[in-house]
């Protein structure tokens, strides 16, 4: 382009000129200040974690209602589902005998398993009723709730047929990151229940050419453990099998 055919008046091309160097240098400044503020927390619209403060007395008041034979307030904490199943709080009186959980001992509901986009959304949890003394899973419930802390779960009864986990054998002596055979065609969700609390395996178990998972970068405690290898899928539905191990 020829610079002479430009339509700029004599005198005026230098003050335009001054006018565009102006612009150039104030959008330098503007990078540099930007550069140079600190990195800010990226803020998305995702939900906040789940809040199951409200639930977690729900599996042990279905636990009591049904050790009482209570079929009126069993029914009451039944999901939809599970009371189109029963038919009516007669139908459910005569189940549970069946479906009541029955721990030889002390034992504590605990969560071991959930499906959930976060605070405030339809949400499933696992809980499984563990033994203190021998680790002897007595029974699980699955709480669907919203999340939101909350005292409203309700509860399905009964869990999806159990996992079968291969290896190790029961009372196997592990090491503190065991190796785990399960038959399932993806890892499970694996979770380690021992009398100092819970260990939770790795998102995403990583399955060796032999068939073993590696589910646990952190390792077990010493000493006796219940071994739990969950398969959960996007309906709120589980699928769990254990095996009772000591770790050395």
């Amino acid at each position: 382009m020829n610079i002479r055919k430009l339509p700029f008046r004599r005198g005026r091309l230098p003050w335009v000129i001054a006018a565009v160097l102006i612009v150039v240098a104030g959008a330098a400044v503007t990078v540099v200040t930007v550069l140079d503020e600190p990195a800010r927390p990226h803020i998305c619209g995702c939900k906040p974690p789940p809040d199951t403060s409200g639930i977690e007395g729900v599996p042990r008041g279905w636990q009591d209602a049904a050790a009482h034979r209570d079929a009126g307030k069993a029914w009451r904490l039944l999901t939809p589902e599970s009371q189109r199943r029963y038919g009516s709080p007669r139908g459910l009186r005569a189940a549970l005998a069946r479906i009541a959980p029955d721990p030889h001992g002390p034992a504590k509901w605990t969560l071991v398993d959930r499906i959930t986009q976060g605070r405030g959304t339809p949400s499933a949890f696992l809980y499984l009723l563990v033994e203190k003394r021998t680790l002897r899973p007595a029974g699980a419930v699955v709480v669907h709730s919203r999340a939101d802390g909350s005292a409203d779960g309700r509860v399905d009864p009964a869990p999806a047929a159990t996992v079968r986990i291969l290896e190790p054998a029961a009372r196997a002596k592990l090491d503190a990151r065991p190796a785990m055979r399960a038959a399932t065609g993806r890892p499970p969700a694996y979770v380690a229940v021992q009398a100092g609390g819970v260990t939770f395996g790795a998102v995403g178990a990583i399955r060796r050419p032999d068939g073993r998972d590696e589910p646990f970068d952190e390792p077990l405690r010493p000493g006796p453990a219940l071994i739990v290898a969950v398969e959960s899928g996007a309906d709120g539905r589980f699928a769990y099998g254990s095996v009772r191990v000591t770790v050395r």
